[in-house]
């Protein structure tokens, strides 16, 4: 299976549509290969360009057999809480509150949420209260974006 022209080809289709790819994976489930597309776009993405975006890329990718294999195609945006797995995930949400889970403890603990305040090719460093933790990405077992009800929502107004 070759992902990398796989890839190349989400990222070329998603780009015809004024799209990017936001992540692509590719995971077993029983006899088949499940590829998951996860496109964004600033302001967000429509069902209606999923519809077109599965569409186009599902005839490239008949054409084309980088799978050379039954596979299920899922297309989908990541959604507010999205999963940060790449080092360009983590370039796109510096600043913004994420929450990360080690695979070994750091300090004793395996659960971090704060502030992204930075990432390079090694690690990301992330400001939960007061305090500045560095984390390595082979340390990482699951992190995503902690986006709030009251962020997305707005402060309910009381009533008077």
């Amino acid at each position: 299976m070759d992902t990398e022209k796989i890839e190349a080809i989400a990222e070329e289709t998603a780009r015809d549509l004024s799209l990017s790819l936001f992540d692509l994976e590719v995971a077993r489930e029983g006899s088949r290969a499940v590829l998951r597309v996860y496109l964004d776009r600033e302001g967000g993405v429509t069902l209606s360009e999923i519809q077109s975006f599965s569409r186009r890329f599902g005839a490239v990718l008949d054409v084309e057999d980088p799978l050379q294999e039954p596979y299920v195609l899922e297309v989908s945006s990541p959604g507010v809480n999205r999963r940060l797995r790449k080092p360009k995930h983590f370039a796109l949400s510096v600043g913004q509150r994420v929450k990360v889970a080690l695979l070994s403890p750091i300090e004793g603990r395996r659960n971090f949420v704060g502030t992204l305040t930075g990432f390079d090719s090694d690690g990301i460093d992330i400001k939960e209260g007061g305090t500045q933790v560095r984390i390595d990405y082979d340390q990482i077992r699951k992190a995503s974006l902690d986006v709030t009800q009251e962020e997305l929502f707005g402060k309910e107004k009381k009533k008077k």
